[in-house]
């Protein structure tokens, strides 16, 4: 097999290929492992995406070490794709020469790699590049990342939702700026999300120790979207909150400092706020209203609200700090009966706080909280289930800060493949499905490269049936070529039959 020259990057062209391959061409060829079901990955580069993601610099890197540390970055990205949750694991990927190639190591790294049973790149080499990449570079890659989604319209709406989550380390507690709370070890993870449905987008997050307090650290966010994006109120309209973000100086300053409207429920039911919101609803002029909902676990229930404007706000020390409206809720089954929980008690009242008028029309103020379940649904339910978020990739802070930013763009890049090509997208869920994996480059395929620079991917079947083509080419040029120089068909097919079929 003809041997190519290097080339830095590896273009995908599937068509080139198959026509190089066919007609004889010369071209290397590769068995891979990750290959046959790379749509997410074909997104990647033909949006932009892909740009952004292998231009993460690592800032804390003092010495070259040999390895471009965009081809590095693009090693990170492979290996999310590819499903494999621990750097240490990661061998077969850094072993497969078609990945390599596409992370942009060029022809002869990778054969001299092969050629010593090594990979381009070791874990340990990954590992200490992901600890060089400090918290400013990764958030400031992915705020590039929010502006392209920005310019390309693939924001929509002005909800967005807020919330916390908690990496628990059950052991090893040797990681860097580990937090605690109580007999918990580990780290605190609060992220910003798009809230509208179908289009569920993370534009902002901050990693912290566990200890550190949510308010705080969405304050971090909201301040750097404002730097970045301009006035907050311009875009983002409305914040959701859960109970653990209540208090009085913080929401009321969202709406003061920013401009953003906020819709959340009482931290507990002996707060003076709810108090209050239960004695004007125990009024005999109460303005109850009601609505029917449908809920994946209740089934069909009715829901009796009334609405207040203007109420009392106090903070902890319980100085009074302004007003907001609230919003009262009971639960009831289509009988007229108070709907009971698992243990058979009363399911609680709710209390609503906004700073949206509630008195008119306070179904709108639960219809907006209850969206708050999207960042449940579809953003940490499948950022630990799909994209590993729990798993650490290693000791250092920097790594698991910027880890988690590859993996954060990363989700978004699915679920934007997802609606603009939602029956290409289903088609891979389903292969995904099949093999038993969260692998997004899975299939076995063999990957052909042309001394052009083309990259070509078939199935192993796509591959033979090339192969075939261009054996018959072969024997049908020979065949022409020897019968026009006036030699007989024997004479030829002895000549083609004491010849070895031609390789690349």
């Amino acid at each position: 097999m003809k041997a190519c020259p290097a080339y830095r990057v590896w273009f995908r062209d599937d068509a080139a290929c198959a026509a190089a391959i066919r007609s004889g061409g010369a071209f290397d060829v590769e068995a891979s492992s990750y290959g046959a079901n790379d749509v997410v990955l074909e997104f990647l580069v033909t949006s932009g995406l892909w740009g952004l993601l292998v231009s993460m610099e690592p800032d804390g890197l003092h010495k070259d070490n040999g390895k471009p540390w965009w081809a590095l970055d693009a090693v990170e990205v492979l290996r999310e794709l590819a499903g494999v949750d621990r750097i240490a694991h990661c061998g077969k990927v850094l072993r497969d020469v078609r990945l390599m190639m596409m992370a942009g190591f060029n022809a002869q790294a990778v054969s001299r790699a092969k050629a010593r049973g090594r990979p381009v790149v070791d874990p340990e080499t990954l590992a200490n590049h992901l600890a060089r990449i400090s918290p400013r570079s990764a958030a400031r890659t992915f705020l590039d990342h929010v502006a392209l989604m920005r310019r390309k319209r693939w924001l929509r709406g002005g909800v967005y939702v807020a919330d916390a989550h908690e990496i628990i380390i059950p052991y090893g507690r040797r990681s860097e700026r580990l937090g605690r709370v109580g007999e918990k070890y580990g780290y605190k993870l609060v992220i910003l999300l798009n809230a509208a449905e179908g289009r569920e987008r993370v534009v902002g997050y901050v990693l912290a120790p566990l200890q550190c307090g949510e308010r705080a650290m969405l304050r971090i966010i909201l301040r750097a979207l404002d730097r970045r994006f301009g006035p907050l109120q311009t875009w983002l309209r409305l914040l959701l909150l859960d109970r653990g973000y209540w208090g009085a100086q913080f929401l009321l300053g969202l709406k003061k400092l920013h401009g953003i409207e906020v819709v959340t429920r009482a931290q507990h039911d002996d707060l003076a706020f709810a108090q209050e919101l239960n004695a004007f609803a125990a009024a005999p002029d109460a303005p109850w209203t009601s609505v029917r909902e449908t809920h994946s676990r209740l089934g069909d229930i009715e829901v009796r609200l009334a609405g207040f404007d203007a109420l009392d706000l106090y903070d902890e020390h319980d100085r009074l700090v302004g007003q907001i409206n609230g919003v009262v809720a009971d639960e009831y089954d289509l009988a007229g009966q108070r709907l009971r929980g698992e243990d058979g008690d009363l399911r609680p009242r709710f209390h609503y706080a906004s700073t949206l008028p509630a008195a008119r029309r306070p179904a709108r103020i639960r219809g907006y909280y209850r969206r708050r379940w999207v960042i449940e649904n579809q953003g940490f339910r499948e950022l630990t289930q799909d994209w590993a978020l729990d798993t650490l990739a290693g000791r250092r802070f920097n790594a698991l800060n910027a880890r988690i930013a590859f993996a954060l763009m990363l989700y978004n890049a699915d679920r934007l493949l997802r609606m603009k090509c939602p029956g290409l997208w289903e088609e891979a869920h389903r292969r995904r499905l099949a093999l038993g994996g969260r692998d997004r480059l899975a299939g076995p395929s063999v990957a052909a490269y042309t001394p052009q620079g083309q990259l070509g991917v078939f199935t192993p079947a796509q591959y033979g049936q090339l192969a075939a083509d261009r054996e018959r080419n072969r024997i049908v040029h020979a065949l022409r070529k020897g019968l026009a120089r006036g030699e007989t068909l024997e004479r030829v097919l002895e000549r083609l039959d004491s010849e070895p079929p031609r390789d690349a």
